[in-house]
């Protein structure tokens, strides 16, 4: 397992290429956003694209929205409304998708949005199917959230058809800001459609018509909301202009440092302490059950949100590696106790049983076993092998590279 030199990533992450000094294109892609590389982005060219494509989609009719905006109440949703509506002048739609363990602060900021002046559609899932969906998501793949994921990424496009939106907004750019940029097209990573969902929307291989038949009792009719309108409908929206989705970040500098500042000048508010699973106090706000999503991440990956976090304030400059190192260590892999006990309580799990299907996904390669057991501290925590530990400490060692510094 190798980690980048210059961030906390490791290697195990999906979708991430490293160069010959062992720095990923996560690191590489920020090194362009800021200014300190010779492809550098060219901002004020990207804002003079994203005017001219909402020029090309704000609607002349009182009677109709501008764009349509996903929002959950968390900090990346809020600054997307911030910016359509105080930025640019938009008059937004706003989709809210139920979470699937909703939070009083997520509660609280989602309100936030609405006293932002804004027209919001809280969209709740069918329970019965939904709850199914979560629970199957959870055990073939890996992930409690997959059913939320679907939603997310098809039902705007499904409000967008029904209430003839030309143009859906997202926030960041997640092949600019997380890597893969080197695997995707220009377009990938400018918008977002069918085939990026299908490539890049943490499907995990698995697709709404694999949910359907009578052993989970699902039927193809349930399944609407976590599908993708038909092309031939989303190229009718707006007089035929066809539907854009989006990426916000593509065409404007994404920092979050700054986003937050801005925001919380709006009413948008963090939590009181940090998230259980980070060193944060601004990430993971809306649902309990994305956190266990990324404790499922750790236990395939060996990362986890702390990793993420720590390694988004390295490339933004408010971090050094070695604080990285530390927090990533500090943070990442601890057993989610109070998470874990509200998401067994909702769905009637024992821990036993969740802990069963979380080793299913867990990678030996990564974390210590005994007698065919994962080893787990007496918080429940995994073990992370030492060596590991050694290659994220010094990560040059693998890459076969010298540490800055060290001629």
């Amino acid at each position: 397992m190798l980690f980048c030199t210059n961030c906390v990533m490791p290697d195990s992450r999906p979708d991430l290429d490293f160069d010959e000094n062992g720095i990923c294109d996560a690191c590489r892609a920020s090194q362009r956003k800021y200014g300190k590389h010779v492809e550098s982005i060219d901002w004020d060219d990207r804002r003079k694209q994203f005017e001219e494509l909402i020029e090309s989609c704000r609607s002349n009719d009182p009677m109709k929205y501008d764009c349509l905006i996903g929002v959950s109440g968390g900090k990346d949703s809020t600054y997307q409304v911030y910016v359509a509506k105080e930025v640019f002048g938009l008059n937004p739609l706003c989709l809210c998708i139920e979470p699937t363990l909703p939070t009083p602060i997520g509660r609280e900021n989602l309100s936030n949005i609405s006293r932002m002046g804004i027209d919001l559609i809280h969209f709740k899932q069918n329970p019965i199917v939904y709850e199914k969906l979560i629970l199957e998501g959870f055990r073939r793949v890996g992930d409690p959230e997959w059913a939320n994921h679907m939603a997310i990424w098809s039902l705007p496009f499904r409000m967008a058809v029904a209430h003839d939106v030309p143009l859906i907004l997202w926030g960041e750019s997640p092949q600019m800001e997380y890597g893969g940029f080197h695997r995707v097209q220009e377009k990938n990573m400018r918008e977002m459609d069918e085939d990026w969902l299908n490539d890049f929307g943490c499907l995990n291989g698995l697709r709404p018509e694999d949910m359907v038949g009578e052993e989970l009792g699902i039927t193809l009719e349930d399944m609407k909301p976590y599908r993708m309108p038909s092309k031939e409908r989303l190229r009718e929206v707006g007089g035929n202009r066809g539907c854009v989705a989006a990426f916000i970040g593509y065409f404007l500098e994404w920092n979050v440092p700054k986003n937050l500042g801005i925001i919380e000048a709006h009413g948008w508010q963090r939590r009181i302490g940090r998230n259980e699973i980070t060193y944060t106090d601004y990430e993971g706000l809306d649902c309990y059950s994305m956190q266990i999503h990324d404790y499922l991440k750790f236990c395939k990956f060996g990362y986890g949100r702390a990793t993420d976090d720590a390694c988004r304030d390295i490339r933004d400059g408010i971090a050094t590696r070695e604080q990285g190192v530390r927090l990533a260590a500090r943070y990442d892999g601890g057993y989610p106790k109070e998470l874990v006990e509200r998401f067994c309580n909702h769905f009637q799990l024992t821990q036993q049983e969740f802990d069963k299907i979380c080793d299913g996904f867990t990678n030996p390669a990564i974390f210590e076993m005994k007698d065919g057991n994962f080893l787990r501290d007496i918080d429940g925590s995994l073990v992370m092998r030492q060596e590991i530990h050694a290659a994220r400490d010094n990560p040059w060692l693998g890459w076969g590279t010298a540490r800055p510094g060290s001629e």
